[in-house]
């Protein structure tokens, strides 16, 4: 009854006010309606699987043939039509602007994995804009993945180049007193793992922000429309506009995201493959 709450919203505030009482008669708030619309749904449409599960392997699924077909675009190592060179413009803003500049000239060897983040964030991000979607990297276990993927590449970028033992060791500057050693190892490990823990929450909060509030606004007309009929006819417009204005925003919020996670991990490669001490 959730979902047919929020589409009475937006189609009859009256009619969305008497479903929102019944709601509450079988003991339903409207902080439950609305964390249906942001949390996942096991089985959903029946299936063996979650709905944020679902629209993960969709996104994954979309990410693959748009790549495909931007590759059947290339004529003798030209890019021809405006996929392939949209394709193309964005993996060479990933290479130069972020991998070289923030890794380094091994950066290169990273551009695969940073493209991988870049394209199925943002791919993510804007289908879940889509009305009865959802948004995979707004579920917790998602960004959690992507945070450990980013976590094991820094690590690489480490062990690869200085060996295992040179990059741990190499973690705590050298040359401190015997007596800092106890605070800076702990500090150091720390520090290691709160990086990926910043790109998993940031990803996620940003990502499941937008809905919520979304979805705030648009449950303002059946709840207006609890206290008098016209307050919930004055209050259509209203929600419907600013709901509109941050569904917009969300598009440029999509690209930010793509963006900042991205940067973020090849910053912090670049910290393990080039240590300032």
């Amino acid at each position: 009854m959730s979902l047919l709450h929020a589409l009475l919203a937006l189609s009859d505030p009256v009619e969305a006010a008497g479903a929102q009482g019944a709601a509450a008669s079988h003991g339903e708030d409207p902080a439950e309606i609305l964390m249906h619309h942001v949390v996942d749904i096991p089985g959903f449409l029946g299936l063996p699987f979650s709905k944020h599960l679902l629209f993960l392997g969709v996104v994954m699924v979309l990410v693959i043939a748009i790549v495909r077909l931007a590759m059947r675009g290339y004529q003798a190592g030209v890019p021809k039509g405006p996929l392939a060179n949209a394709v193309e413009a964005t993996l060479l803003f990933i290479r130069d602007d972020i991998a070289e500049k923030n890794i380094g000239h091994d950066g290169h060897k990273f551009v695969p994995l940073l493209a991988s983040f870049f394209c199925f964030i943002l791919a993510a991000a804007l289908f879940g804009l889509i009305p009865f979607t959802g948004t995979s990297t707004g579920n917790l276990s998602v960004t959690l993945a992507l945070a450990f993927i980013s976590f094991l590449a820094q690590q690489y970028a480490g062990i690869s180049k200085f060996g295992v033992v040179h990059h741990f060791t190499g973690l705590v500057p050298s040359g401190l007193p015997v007596w800092l050693l106890p605070i800076m190892i702990p500090v150091e490990i720390i520090s290691m793992f709160s990086k990926p823990f910043a790109l998993m929450v940031r990803l996620f909060a940003n990502m499941i922000a937008g809905h919520m509030v979304i979805t705030a606004l648009l449950m303002l007309i059946p709840l207006m429309a609890q206290i008098a009929t016209f307050m919930g006819l004055a209050m259509a417009p209203v929600s419907l506009g600013l709901a509109l204005f941050i569904m917009i925003l969300e598009v440029l919020v999509a690209f930010i995201q793509a963006y900042i996670f991205t940067l973020l991990s090849a910053i912090f490669i670049g910290m393990y493959a080039h240590p300032a001490h």
